[in-house]
């Protein structure tokens, strides 16, 4: 079992081990996921890791971005809304 220290700033180093494991480079960003006094720390993919993963449907029209954003806005207020947030 590996070990590290947290500083005084509250930082640790992930052993080198641990990040090769976990194909981590410098810059790339964690999550951490607390599991009853355990915490499973893994990458974090984010959105523009999927970019350009999906293709349309055969036989479907593109939506504009500007239409599709307009559409998801209406969406989350919708839903806030529903929520009672402001």
């Amino acid at each position: 079992m590996t070990h590290s220290t947290i500083t005084s700033k509250g930082q640790t180093t992930l052993p080198v081990h641990i990040r090769k494991a976990l194909h981590l480079k410098t810059g790339d960003k964690i999550l951490y996921e607390l599991q009853g006094d355990s915490v499973m720390i893994r990458p974090h993919l984010g959105a523009l890791t999927l970019f350009g993963s999906l293709k349309p449907s055969a036989g479907k029209a593109l939506v504009p971005f500007k239409q599709a954003r307009t559409k998801a806005r209406e969406s989350w207020v919708a839903a806030a809304t529903r929520e009672g947030l402001p």
